[in-house]
């Protein structure tokens, strides 16, 4: 009889829904939460799919859905994994909003974590790691170590991912986990043991990451290759972290490790070649002999990576790495495989370009020449360009073999403005290390075809230092006296007039001079340039021979400073690894752990702050409402209600003697009054005891405090109740103990909405009395 009312009133509030909305409207949530309510029990999958993809859209949207979360958590009572991840995807986007919300999230995933299908025990176990509230962790752990004994290898490989996240939560909860990762790494399968290396080099960052003995060593060679790709990556960069006691240990592992060379993964390839590098770092002559030995599986992966650029650049990075260390003979025979295709994207060929002036050779020079002065041409200015720089490279490299060189650049000079320009620039270089090459340069110098500002810069500093060699010097720089110039250029000019001045004083008498008046007397000039000029035209007054003599002073150049820095960056580059594409130490690119550590800490610090201002905000409005509807005046309790008013969950507790004893109603009235009263007050706790979480039970307790039931029913393990009773206004209670997710929620209704939060509050202080919550 019970369990037909109950279906009675649920099936009421149903069965109305249009009058209830047009009379009540409330927003779609409130219809969304019907629609979820009903399709609780829904055989057909699709349509409960459709209906949670609606939920998470709302949620997407940004609307608030929280009031759905009790139907949600029915919801995932199914087998069905696609509503199963969207289903955790609501819970646990809300679970942080809310702690009572949160438990009942916890509930759900804890008794998932128990369900038959491995995968549904594995993506619980998950999304309970996801939930970042410090009060997860309790619940969190005891599933944790359960599921690191799983029969299934995807509920252990999440499970241990779960001591990561444990780990940068509350690292003093672990309990010596160490121990038991070890003891994973002998696991039957790959992905696991790939799951725990990971995770003892996070939590054991601090340490240097995870420890290598031989025995584990000779273990993880003996199944690498039952391992995937990435899985041998891995185990790779793992070892190359290793130093063997004697050259017999490392020579054994080199043989193990040489047939992976012959692998067409780059990953494996290159995390090879980083274990050999390591290995003889120290010992000069294997080291080479290494370098020698992987030049081909380098070279054919760049060839093979064809169509996947990506693969490629990273490869070609790594040989420019190894011949900028000073092994570039080592790959000078190969020189052709480095020559640019027109299908390759620009990136690509800077990147070739870059590595043929490093390796070009006296035995391959002419061939490349022929080939980079192909590129000169190129309708892409990036090559054009890149491709004279190669050139200039080149010349200061070997300066033995520049000669044809500077011939070929200076057969450019009837080509494009920017390519004149560039050409000026490579000059500059090649002239500060090897001056004799002034005279196979004139012809460009003396073009009028220069109209870039670092190609003018560039000129006007060869006008300077080699003036007495180039007889239309002076003519040209005073051309650039009185122009609309950058300040930096015309600094340069200031000391080139002043350098070819000391060595040709008729014809540069008159330009020096109006340079000094158009500098000087120019009060919108930069400040550092005026004071220069006056600077130097007050030495030539006061002394002449000494300023030439100091002006006359060369410095011969052998290497340039920019090279030395970057060989000596090159030297800390990590082989296999982002420093080698970035051309940077790793310490400027990637943050140590203690960043992390303290950026995590500071995001728990705003939600607990951000959670309490929420409190806060809706304690004041509760208030706020309160005070501005005094409707309780007719009642004659005027002081205790503006007390209430306050604090309506915490100022005045009722007791039972507030309670009209044997209160009655009939079914019509509660299920009229429920269906029409508006939502009050709402609150869900743990399951503490289930001794007494049946129907009669239940009934009886609810009696000694003057509330009673007039509806019930109970079906799959969810038992829902209905009570009411009277004592400043008639009251309604739905009860509900789910005990599958070991929940207890309440629903109060009252004629005063006000008087809901406290009726609420009497009923969960009788139901901590009992233990029934906590």
């Amino acid at each position: 009889m019970r369990s037909n009312q109950a279906k009675g009133i649920e099936n009421g509030s149903a069965t109305k829904p249009s009058q209830y909305f047009e009379g009540n409207r409330k927003g779609e949530v409130n219809e969304l939460k019907i629609l979820v309510k009903n399709t609780i029990n829904e055989k057909d999958d699709k349509k409960k799919r459709e209906v949670v993809k609606k939920v998470i859209a709302y949620m997407t949207l940004g609307i608030d859905v929280s009031k759905l979360f009790p139907e949600m958590c029915m919801a995932s009572y199914t087998n069905d994994l696609v509503q199963k991840k969207m289903i955790y995807l609501y819970l646990t986007t809300y679970a942080e909003q809310n702690k009572d919300m949160a438990f009942m999230a916890i509930s759900t995933f804890q008794k998932d974590c128990k369900h038959n299908d491995p995968k549904i025990r594995g993506f619980a176990l998950r999304n309970l790691c996801s939930l970042r509230f410090s009060g997860a962790i309790e619940f969190l752990m005891p599933a944790i170590k359960e599921a690191l004994s799983d029969i299934d290898a995807y509920v252990r490989k999440t499970a241990i991912m779960g001591c990561v996240k444990v780990f940068y939560m509350q690292p003093e909860q672990l309990n010596n986990i160490e121990d038991q990762l070890y003891k994973m790494i002998s696991d039957n399968d790959p992905l696991v043991i790939i799951n725990a290396i990971h995770a003892l080099n996070e939590i054991l960052a601090q340490e240097g990451g995870m420890a290598l003995s031989k025995k584990m060593v000779d273990y993880l060679l003996g199944r690498l290759k039952e391992f995937n790709e990435w899985g041998q990556a891995t185990i790779l960069d793992e070892l190359s972290k290793y130093s063997p006691k004697d050259d017999k240990e490392m020579f054994n592992i080199m043989n193990t490790l040489e047939e992976r060379l012959k692998h067409s993964c780059s990953a494996i390839v290159l995390g090879v070649i980083k274990v050999f590098m390591n290995f003889t770092k120290n010992k000069p002559q294997i080291y080479e002999q290494v370098i020698s030995r992987v030049k081909l599986p380098l070279v054919t992966l760049a060839s093979i990576s064809e169509g996947n650029f990506e693969i490629m650049y990273t490869i070609l990075c790594h040989i420019k790495y190894i011949a900028s260390k000073g092994y570039n003979s080592v790959f000078a025979s190969d020189y052709k495989s480095f020559y640019c295709r027109v299908d390759e994207p620009t990136y690509i060929k800077l990147l070739k370009l870059e590595i043929l002036s490093l390796i070009a050779c006296d035995f391959n020079l002419g061939d490349m020449l022929n080939e980079l002065g192909e590129y000169v041409t190129d309708v892409d200015q990036e090559i054009s360009k890149k491709s004279i720089q190669a050139l200039g490279a080149i010349a200061i490299r070997l300066p033995d073999l520049a000669t044809a060189i500077v011939k070929q650049l200076s057969s450019f000079v009837t080509l494009q403005d920017y390519i004149t320009n560039e050409v000026i620039l490579a000059f500059k270089d090649i002239l500060r290390k090897d001056p004799k090459h002034i005279k196979d340069c004139l012809e460009i110098i003396q073009s009028d075809n220069i109209t870039d500002s670092n190609s003018k810069i560039a000129l006007i500093y060869i006008l300077g230092q080699f003036g007495s060699q180039i007889p239309l010097a002076p003519y040209i720089l005073e051309t650039y006296i009185g122009a609309q110039e950058s300040v930096e250029l015309k600094h340069i000019l200031l000391t080139s007039c002043l350098k070819v001045f000391f060595v040709r004083a008729p014809e540069m008498h008159q330009v020096l001079g109006k340079l000094f008046y158009v500098i000087i007397n120019n009060e919108n000039e930069d400040i550092d340039l005026r004071d220069r000029a006056a600077y130097y035209y007050r030495a030539i007054q006061a002394n002449i021979n000494e300023v030439k003599q100091f002006w006359q002073y060369n410095i011969k150049v052998d290497k340039f400073l920019e090279e030395t820095i970057i060989n000596k960056e090159a030297l800390l580059f990590e082989f296999n690894s982002l420093s080698v594409i970035y051309q940077k130490n790793v310490n400027k690119f990637i943050k140590p752990i203690e960043y992390f550590n303290n950026l995590r800490s500071k995001e728990l610090q705003d939600l607990n702050q951000e959670q309490q201002q929420t409190q806060t905000s809706t304690t004041q409005e509760q208030t706020s409402d309160v005070i501005e509807n005094p409707q309780t005046q007719s009642y004659g309790q005027t002081n205790d209600l503006l007390e209430i008013s306050d604090q309506p969950q915490q100022c005045i507790s009722l007791n039972v003697d507030n309670f009209i004893e044997n209160f009655s109603i009939d079914a019509d009235h509660f299920e009229n009054m429920w269906t029409n009263l508006n939502d009050g007050a709402t609150f869900t706790r743990m399951l503490v005891r289930n001794d007494i979480a049946n129907e009669t039970s239940i009934e009886q307790l609810f009696k000694q405090y003057r509330l009673y039931n007039i509806a019930a029913g109970e079906e799959e393990n969810v038992l829902k109740m209905y009570f009411y009773g009277s004592h400043q206004c008639q009251v309604f209670f739905e009860f509900e103990i789910n005990k599958n997710l070991s929940t207890v929620i309440l629903n109060t209704r009252s004629e005063i909405e006000d008087q809901a939060y406290l009726v609420s509050k009497y009923v969960e202080d009788f139901l901590k009395q009992v233990h029934l919550i906590e």
